[in-house]
């Protein structure tokens, strides 16, 4: 219990002084850091995501025909592929002449849980 108080201490303090000339450049290098890992970690989760959503396509892919399923792949392939069926399917609500009906509406359904990971 004393630890976590300390640290409580500790960080509050740090907040109240991160101004300080003395304290800023570290703070910059540290935020700098940090901004930069961020960046990484959103491109690698938005890997991750297009791999998800592939397997959660190839669960239904074996009820759908061979251009269905190579489309599948195709727009799988690339998160701006992904992104723009998307944008022209499921929002915008185009007519697809492979998926519709249920089966876009399932491909949509399965991208749009997703799709806050691919931005």
């Amino acid at each position: 219990m004393k630890k976590t108080l300390w640290l409580i201490v500790a960080i509050m303090l740090l907040a109240t002084f991160s101004d300080h000339p003395t304290i800023k450049p570290y703070k910059e290098q540290l935020y700098a850091l940090f901004s930069e890992s961020a960046g990484q970690a959103s491109q690698v989760h938005g890997e991750q995501v297009l791999r998800t959503i592939s397997a959660r396509f190839a669960a239904f892919s074996g009820e759908l025909g061979q251009k269905q399923q190579e489309e599948l792949k195709r727009i799988t392939s690339d998160k701006t592929e992904l992104l723009a069926f998307y944008q022209a399917y499921c929002v915008e609500k185009q007519f697809n002449p492979l998926f519709f009906g249920h089966t876009q509406g399932r491909i949509c359904d399965v991208i749009a849980e997703f799709e806050r990971g691919m931005r």
